[in-house]
């Protein structure tokens, strides 16, 4: 009779332990997935913040900048600073460009990983049609709070683009208090006047040493001011 309630007990403890294990993990598809992160970007119209921007850049001495970043649905961007700002688009406007139309891509679960305190869902999204700038955008979801925690773009024209998202004060509209970008050297776009000079530097690296750098963009960002009814005038170039 004892035995009969031990293994009871125990056919009772592994269900539980079954059902939570169950519970631990997303119970929707990678596109419904996505959704979720797209609709909390979609309560932000527009906004803009104050940015302090640190790269560490290898063979190009950049000191801190200071700049304000606007930024309206669903492309449009614009950066104010009285010093060249060396700010990548793709953090701001990329991920809603990407996972808006369901149809444009096909979305795969590819893993799991902990960030920090949080369980993020891995999924890989692969364009539908392969003669866009896209190759592939990877991205680590904290699916209980629809919030993008890393992705990694892979581009033709900037090759391979890691970003960290960092929340705090704008959680609940998906916008970072901190951004990491860590970059391909070789390939990214680095504004005209630096390039002129690292092209002019007699201590610039062969083609091969270069190859393997890799670049840190550091962006705090603080003084959210969301929805304040931007026009598309105020992004023309003046």
């Amino acid at each position: 009779m004892k035995k009969l309630m031990y293994q009871t007990r125990y056919f009772t403890f592994s269900i539980i332990l079954l059902l939570l294990s169950f519970s631990a993990y997303p119970q929707k598809t990678p596109n419904q997935l996505l959704r979720g992160v797209y609709q909390k970007m979609m309560k932000v119209k527009d906004y803009s913040v104050e940015a302090n921007i640190k790269a560490d850049i290898p063979l190009i001495k950049i000191l801190p900048v200071n700049a304000i970043v606007y930024f309206k649905q669903p492309d449009k961007f614009k950066v104010e600073s009285k010093s060249i700002a060396i700010m990548p688009r793709q953090g701001f406007s990329d991920v809603a460009k990407i996972i808006r139309d369901t149809t444009s891509y096909t979305a795969v679960f590819t893993g799991k990983e902990k960030i920090g305190t949080s369980l993020t869902q891995i999924i890989s999204v692969i364009p539908s049609v392969d003669t866009g700038d896209l190759v592939l955008a990877k991205f680590w979801i904290d699916y209980a709070r629809n919030l993008v925690l890393k992705t990694q773009l892979t581009t033709r024209s900037s090759g391979t683009m890691q970003i960290e998202y960092f929340y705090g004060t704008q959680t609940s509209f998906g916008l970072p208090d901190k951004m990491i970008f860590t970059v391909d050297v070789k390939k990214f776009k680095i504004p005209k006047v630096m390039a002129s000079d690292m092209s002019n530097s007699s201590k610039a690296p062969k083609a091969d040493d270069k190859e393997s750098k890799k670049g840190v963009i550091l962006i705090d960002l603080k003084n959210y001011k969301i929805n304040q009814g931007l026009k598309d005038a105020f992004f023309k170039q003046k």
